[in-house]
């Protein structure tokens, strides 16, 4: 059987020869830690990530910070959650690294990073990186759908289930949210449609030609 990677996304074999030296090492184990750092300081402070958001006016006034630390910013819940959250985000994040390597997982985040940056230039709204982690467990899913996830630590479920309800939930906040909604999850599931779809497209036409010879 053809590796997913040659499948969905064989150009980055070229790309990796020429700019491979310009991976970042141990990208996710650093995204992760961020998102644990602030996650507690926001439990301390529920106003700091305010200071970290993708704003573009605070950005076009100088803060031009905002433009990586929104990355940082995990869900506001509460403690439990959010070692959920940072548990899934992390495990999900290393295995595509492990699985990719470190110069494929930088590109497929920085994609995803630098897409929510520019459409929120562009469009003039805050956007949250709430579709780019997405885009990471969607991935995550795509390789690894029989992986079991233990839900609350308790409930064993495969991934493949949990990643069909994060389409359903994509498609609704497309279909039936504002134009940031709209913006938002586009330019976070950038890197996705990047990496994976032209293994989607390749499923459908091979599940067409099925249902057309009656299979």
């Amino acid at each position: 059987m053809m590796p997913p990677m040659t499948q969905e996304a064989a150009w980055l074999d070229k790309a990796e020869r020429r700019f491979g030296e310009f991976s970042i090492p141990g990208l996710s184990s650093f995204l992760a830690g961020m998102n644990a750092v602030v996650g507690v300081l926001s439990l301390i402070r529920p106003d700091f990530p305010g200071q970290l958001s993708l704003e573009p006016l605070l950005i076009r006034q100088g803060q031009l910070w905002r433009l990586v630390t929104f990355l940082f910013i995990p869900p506001q819940t509460g403690p439990l959650w959010l070692l959920f959250y940072l548990i899934m985000l992390y495990g999900a994040m290393r295995a595509l690294e492990s699985h990719w390597g470190e110069f494929r997982f930088t590109v497929f985040w920085a994609a995803g990073a630098a897409a929510t940056s520019a459409a929120a230039l562009f469009f003039g709204g805050s956007l949250s990186n709430v579709p780019l982690n997405m885009s990471v467990f969607l991935a995550f899913a795509r390789l690894f759908p029989d992986f079991e996830v233990m839900i609350l630590f308790v409930l064993p479920v495969k991934v493949r289930w949990l990643a069909l309800i994060a389409w359903l939930m994509t498609a609704l906040s497309v279909l039936a949210g504002g134009l940031g909604d709209r913006v938002a999850t586009l330019a976070g599931l950038s890197n996705y449609l990047l990496f994976f779809g032209p293994g989607h497209w390749q499923d459908l036409r091979f599940a067409w030609r099925r249902w057309r010879a009656g299979l």
